[in-house]
């Protein structure tokens, strides 16, 4: 028996995942593309969403990888694919403008991770031999949701997917290596804090939705170095959306708790 579902398939859950993976491409892409035209203030926030979807993509992604048993399989899958996105995104706006093809840097980046992403999974099913049905669908989609998180908050603090623009504000600042272990962290934290015999999919898709937001509310301090208001209508519009998840997710573990005590012991209780 596996943490988060049974041992002979994917863990069931009440949101249909392949929603989940149109809402995390359409709409991370959309959100990252519309941000060029929408302004300094308003753009990097609609990136900032753009984010969000992706990673809650990816952890609903991680969430059913995972029911197989990977278990302290998590935090590595995790950190893998998100290589993957910082390796894809930055290749793909570069070779974009190496092509003169800026507009399609996004969209290359994203081929770029599903390919790598598909690389990686047949290696560890065909040569490694792990015995996943789903490894190769799972390992993609959290490649892909690697890289456009990444992207997309690279967006948000340089104002711009033109590879200069992200090179000077992201890279060369060194924010490349804090948005890497942020968007880790926030894609694969969901699952291990709700994972058990009782985990769900909707729970844990609220966390998910609390550490995008908390990390859009970082990126919101990080894209103070380009100037203007834009970060502080991230910094804003993240923690809202942080309280309103975060709550969200306090509220479900305690419904679907036995019982809850907030300080103190457990009482001893004979059985």
């Amino acid at each position: 028996m596996s943490a988060g579902g049974s041992a002979d398939g994917a863990a069931a859950g009440a949101i249909n995942s392949t929603h989940l993976l149109i809402a995390g491409i359409v709409g991370g892409l959309l959100c990252i593309y519309l941000s060029g035209f929408l302004g300094d203030i308003v753009g990097p926030v609609v990136a900032g969403i753009g984010a969000v979807l992706a990673i809650v993509w990816g952890a609903d992604a991680i969430r059913r990888v995972a029911s197989y048993g990977l278990g302290t399989g998590v935090p590595s899958i995790g950190y893998m694919s998100l290589s993957v996105g910082v390796i894809s995104s930055l290749a793909g706006i570069s070779l974009a403008t190496i092509l003169g093809l800026t507009i399609a840097g996004p969209i290359i980046a994203l081929i770029i991770a599903l390919i790598i992403g598909a690389i990686i999974a047949l290696i560890a099913t065909k040569i490694v031999g792990m015995k996943i049905p789903i490894m190769l669908q799972c390992t993609i989609e959290i490649a892909g949701a690697a890289c456009l998180s990444i992207l997309a908050f690279s967006v948000a603090i340089a104002g711009s997917y033109e590879m200069m623009a992200v090179y000077e504000n992201v890279v060369a600042s060194g924010y490349i290596a804090i948005l890497f272990i942020m968007c880790t962290m926030a894609i694969q934290h969901p699952f291990n804090a709700c994972l058990g015999p009782n985990e769900d999919q909707v729970r844990t898709l609220k966390c998910a939705a609390s550490t995008a937001f908390l990390s859009m509310t970082i990126v919101g301090i990080l894209s103070a170095i380009t100037g203007g208001l834009g970060w502080a209508v991230v910094l804003i519009v993240g923690l809202i959306g942080w309280v309103i998840s975060f709550r969200a997710f306090v509220l479900a573990s305690c419904n679907d708790a036995a019982s809850t005590r907030w300080a103190g012991l457990w009482p001893n209780v004979e059985e």
